[in-house]
């Protein structure tokens, strides 16, 4: 693309990311090299405590990843991109400690058995009673690591069941943030690859914030929605409404809530559009949860974003919510649209790589399309411009933004978008495709959709990550 061909074509910079000290980089992983975490200005974490989890004589393999997290790793995968990995205590400021004897635990030779006859339902069972069992030591540790090797992967994945999401769910009400270790985390050839995404993740769910955006809007506030279908046992279907709340403006507050719907209509592809009442009551949620974070106060601005249309009654009921005090725009953001993006260069040919990331193109004042993913300059030790989704597509691909309320210009609102591609922190590559409110709301619905019985409680982002 080029000005020549589209004149309403637009660029919005990389965001900036804030670590320690006021250290600000692009690139998230050489960010946290030069300058430490975003959180080790509070101090609150001193060292990590962890736990393990492992099936019988197999606990030695979550030791010695424990080991590699303390050690230095040379990239082999694309070390353009990666730093080396200079060891957690060296990263983060403070130590992760492999656990006391107490905290070692060992499935029972059942949980072998369960997994050799494709008993999914028996093999989650023993792990959840496992993980239960520490509650009472909740104390002593932050993480636990639950080793799942490749003999039980027959019970991974099945029509109904997810083993991951089942975990996550069941977890998540004991207060326990797991970290599930496969067998590729322990083989992979390239540590720094694995050291690099397994620390980043450990140090967000023991409490700690990684980075932060340096640039965003204090008084405005994000959140994401996403829809979970449940099968009732007369072969029905119900909807539970899944909220992703972001309550700071940088990204560094998640909390999750689930609500029932009951009135709702779906059309031809089975999406569902909830009531007024069920809306108004979902944002009326969502609201208080961002009061009691802070002190009572309104946001002058959310966003929310969804994958599928706001009809008329949701939009009345996200409005009236909020009240006249709060400015409220509704965005869609459509993942799968025919248009792609490619670069011309002086020349006015093709040039070798795709469109910029943060490429937008306003295609009326209520449509806009966007390039989460393109080519990014200054990220590599090269200097050489980084598409990462290369090796699968060799054309970037935007998103298509449709705006249901909200007025002025596509700037802010494509940056905001942008900028929160940035915040999984349950990644180690520059971005993701789509925001982390959709995201994780979209990770939080698969949940819940599995194991309904957590719905109309509250939790933390990191049980789910």
């Amino acid at each position: 693309m080029s000005n020549s061909k589209l004149s309403l074509y637009k660029q919005i910079a990389e965001p900036v990311l804030l670590f320690d000290k006021g250290g600000v980089d692009t690139h998230p992983l050489r960010g946290l090299v030069a300058y430490g975490p975003y959180g080790k200005k509070y101090d609150y974490l001193s060292e990590i405590n962890s736990a393990t989890l492992s099936p019988p004589g197999l606990t030695q393999r979550l030791d010695k990843l424990l080991d590699e997290l303390n050690g230095v790793h040379e990239p082999k995968e694309a070390p353009d991109y990666y730093p080396t990995y200079p060891g957690f205590s060296n990263l983060f400021g403070i130590s992760i400690k492999r656990p006391s004897d107490s905290l070692k635990l060992e499935l029972p030779l059942s949980a072998n058995e369960a997994a050799d006859s494709s008993n999914y339902y028996q093999l989650a069972t023993l792990i959840v009673d496992s993980i239960a069992s520490l509650v009472a030591q909740r104390a002593n540790f932050k993480i636990l690591f639950v080793y799942l090797p490749k003999n039980y992967e027959r019970c991974f994945l099945l029509e109904n069941f997810n083993l991951h999401d089942f975990l996550k769910a069941k977890s998540a009400p004991l207060g326990i943030p797991i970290q599930i270790i496969n067998d590729r985390a322990l083989t992979r050839n390239c540590r720094a690859n694995v050291m690099w995404g397994l620390s980043v993740a450990a140090y967000a769910k023991s409490g700690g914030i990684p980075w932060k955006l340096n640039d965003m809007n204090k008084d405005e506030a994000y959140i994401g929605l996403s829809y979970a279908m449940k099968k009732l046992p007369n072969g029905n279907m119900e909807y539970t409404t899944c909220c992703s709340q972001v309550y700071d403006p940088d990204g560094t507050g998640f909390e999750f809530i689930a609500y029932d719907t009951k009135e709702y209509v779906t059309d031809e592809q089975r999406n569902p559009y909830l009531s007024y009442q069920e809306m108004h009551g979902v944002m009326s949620q969502s609201l208080k949860i961002y009061q009691d974070s802070h002190a009572g106060r309104i946001p002058k601005k959310i966003i929310i974003h969804k994958s599928t249309p706001y009809r008329e009654e949701e939009i009345l009921g996200c409005l009236d919510a909020f009240g006249s005090k709060t400015e409220v725009e509704l965005v869609q953001i459509i993942r799968d649209v025919p248009w792609r993006g490619i670069q011309y260069g002086a020349n006015k040919k093709i040039s070798n790589y795709p469109c910029e990331r943060g490429a937008y193109i306003p295609l009326s004042p209520n449509e806009c399309l966007l390039w989460t993913q393109g080519t990014v300059e200054k990220v590599t030790k090269s200097g050489r411009a980084v598409f990462k989704e290369g090796a699968l597509t060799p054309i970037a691909r935007p998103v298509m933004l449709r705006r249901y309320s909200g007025s002025g210009g596509w700037f802010e609102t494509c940056s905001t978008i942008i900028a929160l591609t940035k915040m999984d922190w349950n990644n180690n590559t520059l971005y993701k495709n789509m925001p982390v409110t959709l995201g994780y709301s979209k990770n939080f619905a698969n949940v819940v959709k599995r194991v309904p019985e957590i719905i109309n409680n509250k939790y933390n982002y990191r049980f789910f990550m």
